[in-house]
C-alpha cells in the first residue's frame, strides 16, 4: 500500500561527517583556481611578445625625438623661425624615421633592444617606422607618434 504524504512534507537533513571541512576546500579550492586564472591572463597580458614590441618601439621614437632629434632640430634654427619651421612639419611631421634608425642612433645605445624584434614576434627593420608630428606650443614633450608597422608572427 502507498502512503501518500501531505505537503508541505519536510525531509530530514542528510548528515556527513565531512561536511563542513568540504565546503571550506571547494571554496578555497574555487578561489585558487580564480586567482590562477587571472595570474595566467594578467601573466599573457604584461608578457604578449607583440605588445612588448610594440611598447619597446614606442619607447625608442620617444627617446630618439626628445633626447636626440628635438636637441638637434633646435640648435640649427634660427630664434626668429622656431614657429615656422615647426608649424611647417605639424601638418605632415618630420621625415620618417626607421626602426633600425632607432637602434642605433647615439652610438647605438639601443641596439641591445634588437632582441625584442627578432624573436618570435619579428618586425622588419628597415620597413617598420615612425613619422613624429609637432603639436603646438612645440616644446620637447609636445607631438604625436604615427606608426607603420611590418612585423608578423615566427613560426
Amino acid at each position: 500500500m502507498r502512503r501518500y504524504y501531505s505537503y508541505p512534507y519536510k525531509a530530514e537533513p542528510l548528515n556527513f561527517p565531512l561536511e563542513p571541512f568540504a565546503r571550506k576546500f571547494a571554496t578555497v579550492a574555487i578561489i585558487l583556481c580564480m586567482l590562477l586564472v587571472f595570474f595566467n591572463v594578467g601573466a599573457y597580458a604584461v608578457l604578449d611578445p607583440k605588445r612588448v614590441s610594440v611598447n619597446k618601439i614606442e619607447e625608442l621614437a620617444r627617446d630618439y625625438y626628445e633626447n636626440y632629434y628635438y636637441d638637434s632640430f633646435v640648435a640649427n634654427l634660427p630664434e626668429e623661425d622656431f614657429q615656422t619651421a615647426f608649424t611647417t612639419y605639424s601638418e605632415y611631421g618630420f621625415p620618417r624615421v626607421y626602426l633600425r634608425e632607432l637602434l642605433l642612433f647615439d652610438d647605438g645605445r639601443h641596439e641591445k633592444d634588437r632582441a625584442y624584434f627578432d624573436g618570435e614576434y619579428f618586425c622588419n627593420t628597415n620597413h617598420t617606422s615612425v613619422i613624429i608630428l609637432p603639436v603646438a606650443p612645440f616644446n620637447k614633450t609636445d607631438y604625436e607618434l604615427k606608426f607603420e608597422y611590418e612585423c608578423w608572427w615566427n613560426s
